[in-house]
């Protein structure tokens, strides 16, 4: 056993638990998913990822690509192994892993094995992560072969094993092929990473999990795909549609078998779009929500939670949208929660208090953008009888990444079709014409206000109104039945209204159900009485309207005892009954209500209505500040009433006004605290970096100097070695000769001196020198 420090055991992490920690992804994407994250974040920083299908020794291989930084033999060795992550935020760019886990979870998950090709601008890696290898060599700790190339190919001279291990028990058998893999990274860029994943996931009759087949430049999972309906979204089969609403802005392009991926700003895609905030009891600033209907299908809606930038859970469905109303259908909620905990798999968020209140609050909220919607719809036109959500409908906005910089760009809204490749000098507006222009703010950045709520300010101004006319306790004793003392009295104004009755009538507020199920009965005990006398009425229905005159009041014969002629209490009565089915309506549905009104209008009498309402209303006559009648029995002038009503109206939504411009101001000058304290911050990190880049001007003109001076020694080294090397030339080429003329004259005496043997002589030196002056001495 390993020991560490002062003979501690070290723990290590048995080959088996590679598959166990690849098991908290249930979902394939989500495995993907982890492999785009470590391209996209800031320690990578990549541009294009390239996500394909391949085949390599007959088996069937995932491989992922891109174009950033590359990892270095230090950093390659802590991604292969667990737990170490040092990704930091550069500027506004966050990292989105976490917990040092993503890519070995992600590639178990997909396949058995990996092999891992990095390119950085001074060496090149490969790492291999391999359950079949572990398994092959009986190992009891994962182990992950790793070699390092220089720039020249020449290899580590420790990475011996390793690349044996290598060339041994993966898909490339020779350095060659590992070359030409790397070589494959140049193609993309000067840096970046490879991926291979093999031995893929198979399902129990040996096909793979994905289906490569039905669209070439899709991967779809099979499962889904035989039974996908209008009910399952895209994104859950289809790894396109998914990719094209993994970020919430996306900076990198995804480019998916060979084709780019239509990223979408989700926020700015849907159709009747509201900004609304929301203030967590736990933080101390806004969140930004975003409401607005789905363009493309109204059975895809719900919440689409982000962190960090990045989609964690799609379509949620908050309360309001799972009850029977379905209230909310069709309707997307985009948020960005950075202040929850995600899980490991990234596909959901830790069960915590906050999580709970934030779902909540999302309903009310999704609930009131719901009635908003509906109430602005019928005031702009009331004859309208098809659902906002039935409506074809196009996305408000329209935005474009371009192709060079991946900055996005507003478009006019009549564009409706866009080339494939798209680029900032396609623009229509000459302000963002260019690559090197910024971004133009969204509407989140320019305006942080909610969006105004007309409907809910109109319910709770009714509300205020009705409780000031409740009165503050109920009388008990049962009222006098109405007499035709009390005959001339109209109905007050609020019962005629255009309004229910439970919202402007000054009487309690009483069980409407019940005053419902009492006229009922009332109405078929009248029917069974006149089934037994056999006798049809042959008087008229009585009218719902007021009655004009009393004078001009006739009392219509009775056919019989048990049949009376209506009289002006019973028809108040029935008209008291029809403004409480008013009540009914708003609180049991328009239909319950319509039926109820249509059999009290058939049945040809009032006079169960007036039986029931008395037996069941009893109407407290209080003289009140705003009551319509007096103990004296006079009656208030009606303009005077409507009028004190209208003040009253008018001065509670002042009041209301007054409170929402308060909390407004309240939260622009918490807004402008925060954004003071961001600009602080800002101006501080700005300040630092101004001071290092001082700092660094300085060595870099010291280094400078000292560059210079060793320059300036080095040119007067070169002059002296090329003066060296034009002496050295001159002599060779006079040694040159001179061994020439000698051998010249060696042929010359070997003529004259044939037993003259001159093979072995060194022509360099002076002995044909000597001979030829023995030779010149013994002529002469």
């Amino acid at each position: 056993m390993a020991n560490g420090k002062c003979g501690i055991p070290l723990s290590t992490i048995s080959p088996k638990f590679l598959h166990a920690n690849s098991t908290s992804h249930t979902w394939p994407f989500s495995s993907i998913a982890e492999l785009i994250d470590n391209a996209y974040d800031p320690d990578v920083h990549a541009r294009q990822i390239w996500i394909d299908w391949t085949r390599i020794r007959g088996l069937d291989c995932l491989s992922f690509m891109d174009n950033g930084e590359g990892l270095t033999r230090a950093r390659l060795h802590k991604m292969l192994s667990f737990g170490f992550s040092e990704k930091k935020a550069v500027k506004f760019h966050i990292p989105v892993g976490v917990y040092g886990n993503g890519f070995k979870s992600g590639s178990m998950r997909l396949g058995k094995d990996a092999i891992v090709f990095t390119k950085t601008r001074d060496a090149m890696s490969v790492g291999l992560l391999s359950q079949s290898y572990l398994e092959a060599i009986g190992a009891q700790r994962v182990l992950v072969p790793m070699i390092t190339f220089r720039r020249d190919g020449h290899n580590h001279v420790e990475d011996g094993a390793s690349l044996r291990a290598i060339l041994t028990h993966s898909l490339f058998n020779s350095e060659k092929e590992l070359f030409a893999e790397l070589r494959a990274i140049s193609a993309a860029g000067r840096t970046g990473t490879r991926i291979i994943i093999w031995n893929l996931r198979t399902s129990s009759n040996g096909e793979t999990e994905f289906d490569f087949d039905t669209d070439k430049y899709d991967i779809l999972i099979r499962v889904n795909t035989h039974d996908k309906s209008n009910m399952t979204p895209e994104s859950e089969y289809s790894l396109r549609a998914y990719c094209s609403i993994l970020y919430l802005k996306p900076r990198m392009q995804i480019i998916i078998r060979g084709q780019r991926v239509k990223s979408q700003l989700i926020s700015k895609s849907l159709a009747h779009i509201a900004q609304d905030n929301y203030r967590p009891s736990f933080l101390n600033k806004r969140v930004r929500i975003t409401f607005g209907y789905n363009t493309k299908s109204k059975e895809h809606y719900g919440i689409m939670i982000y962190h960090k930038n990045r989609l964690i859970k799609p379509y949620v469905k908050v309360s309001c949208q799972c009850k029977a109303e379905r209230k909310g259908v069709g309707v997307i909620g985009v948020i960005e929660c950075n202040f929850l905990q995600p899980t490991h798999n990234k596909q959901d968020f830790d069960d915590t208090d906050k999580y709970r209140k934030i779902m909540h609050n999302l309903s009310i909220k999704l609930e009131d953008y719901w009635n908003e919607i509906r109430y602005k719809r019928k005031k702009e036109d009331p004859k309208c009888t098809v659902a906002i959500e039935d409506v074809l409908k196009v996305p408000d906005q329209v935005w474009v990444q371009c192709d060079n910089c991946l900055k996005w760009r507003r478009l006019p809204d009549a564009i409706t079709e866009l080339p494939d490749k798209w680029f900032c000098s396609m623009n229509y507006d000459p302000q963002f014409r260019s690559c090197l222009v910024e971004e133009e703010l969204e509407d989140e950045e320019e305006d942080q206000k909610s969006y105004p709520k007309p409907f809910k300010r109109q319910r709770r101004n009714t509300k205020s109104l009705l409780e000031e006319k409740v009165p503050d306790s109920i009388q008990t004793q049962e009222q006098p039945a109405l007499t035709t003392t009390q005959e001339h009295r109209h109905p007050p104004a609020s019962v005629m209204s255009g309004l229910s009755f439970a919202e402007k009538s000054p009487l309690p507020l009483i069980n409407l159900t019940a005053v419902s199920n009492s006229l009922r009965r009332a109405k078929q005990k009248f029917s069974a009485i006149e089934t037994q006398m056999e006798v049809t009425p042959s008087f008229p229905a009585p009218s719902l309207t007021p009655p004009q005159e009393h004078s001009s009041q006739t009392h219509t014969p009775a056919l019989n005892e048990e049949r009376k002629p209506l009289t002006q209490s019973d028809t108040l009565v029935s008209k008291a009954a029809c403004a409480m089915m008013e009540g009914i309506e708003s609180h049991q549905g328009p239909a319950a209500a319509e039926e109820t009104c249509e059999r009290d209008a058939s049945s040809g009498t009032g006079r169960e209505y007036s039986s029931a309402a008395e037996k069941i209303i009893e109407l407290p006559l209080k003289n009140e500040k705003k009551g319509v009648v007096h103990h004296e029995g006079h009656v208030v002038d009606e303009e005077e009433q409507e009028e004190e009503e209208c003040n009253l109206a008018e001065v509670q939504q002042w009041q209301d006004e007054l409170m929402e411009l308060m909390n407004e101001t309240a939260e622009e000058r918490d807004a402008c605290r925060q954004e003071l304290e961001v600009l602080r911050e800002h101006s501080a990190a700005l300040e630092d970096e101004r001071n290092q880049l001082i700092s660094r001007l300085e060595s870099v003109e010291e280094e400078k100097s000292r560059l210079s001076a060793l320059c300036h020694q080095l040119r007067s080294q070169l002059s002296e070695l090329r003066e060296h090397r034009q002496r050295a030339k001159e002599e060779k080429d006079d040694s040159s000769k001179l061994r020439t003329l000698r051998l010249n004259l060696s042929h010359l005496l070997v003529s004259f001196i044939p037993s003259l043997h001159l093979e072995h002589v060194d022509y360099n030196s002076d002995v044909i020198d000597t001979i030829l002056t023995q030779v010149l001495e013994h002529v002469s």
